[in-house]
């Protein structure tokens, strides 16, 4: 209470401070501080003071504990300690809001997933403390005379996709924009395996197709045959592709990749599957992986508009790569647009239903064949356009690509734009 009475404090000795504290009042214990405080921030909006006096002349002091009380509210007054307050309050109403919410989750028998949502929701409130230059620039005082450890990340496995984004940062958001049957899924898979082998976690939300066709993708690939025979195993593979099998089977158990294949996900559904992977093994590293933007069900439904579902999606999934600290790759379909140009190329606009997908994301990655406006079956090329890059240089890269297994065989030949 010693904390909220010197927030109020402060704030009645200058009602300044009321407008730039990330406090609310639902934060306050006290009934008469949580009303008192929404009075403050309230008049300080209006640009009024409140303070003994103006409490006084309004006839509202009475209200709030008497002249007296209030008078003891503003004897803890300090501005220079006004965010150590800060933070002692919050951190007393979480632990008041976590045992409140134990209690009602016992009472209604919530889900473990609800649980943990509403507890990471809690958990998040925090204050933002502003970092010095002088802090900042500690850690690199040395950087020009001691050798920096290799920074490890998940890997494309393709050399000149990884010289030009250094792999996948922990934190940052990808976009793998394509036309439909570009190749989008297998490029997907192609980064799991490969972050997989790297030693991540890969965590796969197919929203499109179901675990189970993806999982016999993924054998294909492993085992470089053609994914038809998948149909119809018993009937269609060799008898050297079925000596091979048990192989296959074991390599790609051992990948330690996870499907989630639930339909209508939310960025919250994500959250929540995420979190549980990591109370099971909290030293994984884990690489999210979405297939596609466009289905996943956004927080709010904003009359119809899907330009303003498509950026509260993307701004999650970008706080959700912040928040894990875990590079998160998503999958978007391109608009019409593209057909209409005689350079069918995509570029930025093309993300379709959302220009904030270009500001959210870190990297912003294209695909394109020649070979499917061509139909020339002999033509494998596949273009990884790297259209946007926070981090570094943009470019492309030619890779070869199998659509009838899904394999990306790596050129090695990037090409400068």
């Amino acid at each position: 209470m010693r904390a909220e009475m010197a927030v109020l404090g402060t704030c009645l000795h200058d009602s300044r401070v009321a407008l730039d504290t990330q406090i609310v009042p639902a934060y306050f214990e006290s009934a008469l501080h949580r009303e008192l405080f929404s009075l403050i921030q309230t008049e300080a909006q209006a640009g009024r003071i409140v303070d003994v006096v103006t409490l006084s002349v309004g006839g509202l002091i009475e209200s709030f504990g008497g002249a007296p009380y209030i008078n003891d509210l503003v004897a803890h007054a300090n501005v220079e300690r006004f965010s150590h307050y800060e933070v002692l309050v919050i951190e007393e109403w979480q632990k008041r809001a976590i045992r409140s919410m134990c209690i009602r989750a016992s009472a209604e028998e919530w889900p473990a997933d609800r649980i943990m949502e509403e507890a990471a929701r809690i958990g998040s409130v925090r204050i933002q403390r502003a970092q010095s230059t002088s802090e900042l620039v500690e850690p690199l005082r040395e950087a020009p005379f001691v050798k920096e450890e290799q920074v490890q990340r998940a890997m494309t496995g393709i050399k000149g996709l990884d010289e030009t984004l250094g792999g996948f940062r922990e934190g940052e958001l990808t976009v793998i924009g394509a036309r439909p049957s570009m190749g989008k899924t297998d490029v997907m898979l192609h980064l799991a395996r490969m972050a997989a082998q790297g030693g991540y976690m890969p965590i796969v939300f197919s929203i499109e197709m179901p675990a189970a066709a993806l999982i016999k993708r993924i054998l294909a690939m492993e085992g470089r045959f053609n994914r038809t025979k998948m149909r119809n195993p018993y009937e269609l593979f060799t008898e050297g592709q079925k000596k091979t099998w048990p192989n296959m089977i074991k390599k790609v158990a051992e990948l330690g990749m996870y499907i989630i294949d639930q339909p209508a996900v939310t960025v919250s559904d994500m959250r929540s599957s995420i979190r549980r992977l990591l109370i099971d093994d909290p030293k994984a590293r884990p690489v999210v992986f979405i297939d596609y933007l466009g289905l996943i069900t956004p927080p709010h439904f904003f009359d119809g508009n899907v330009t303003a579902q498509i950026a509260a999606v993307s701004k999650g999934l970008k706080a959700m790569a912040k928040d894990f600290d875990c590079p998160v790759i998503c999958l978007a379909q391109l608009s019409r647009a593209v057909e209409a140009r005689a350079d069918k190329r995509p570029m930025l606009s093309d993300v379709r239903d959302s220009g904030s997908v270009e500001q959210d994301a870190d990297v912003v990655l294209f695909l394109y064949r020649d070979a499917y406006y061509s139909k020339q079956a002999g033509d494998k090329r596949m273009e990884i356009i790297v259209a946007k890059n926070r981090n570094g240089q943009t470019g492309f890269v030619t890779v070869t690509y199998i659509k009838e297994t899904g394999i990306l065989v790596d050129r090695d030949d990037p090409v400068s734009v």
